[in-house]
């Protein structure tokens, strides 16, 4: 019986340690993913800006 309760608490201190990592994994993604979100689209709102001022009346003014 000692061997069965041994069992099962190594089997709940892994679980905790499992969703531990999970958990911490899961918000490590969603912070670089935010930053990455923030940084990418200002280059990409400039570059239609660009576009939009490169075209034939503007003789390239946004390039």
């Amino acid at each position: 019986m000692k061997g069965y309760s041994l069992a099962v608490a190594f089997n709940a201190i892994f679980l905790v340690i499992f969703l531990l990592l999970l958990l911490s994994y899961s918000n490590n993604v969603e912070s670089t993913r935010t930053l990455k979100d923030q940084s990418s689209s200002p280059a990409f709102i400039g570059l239609i800006i660009n576009r939009a001022y490169s075209g034939p009346s503007h003789r390239g003014a946004g390039h």
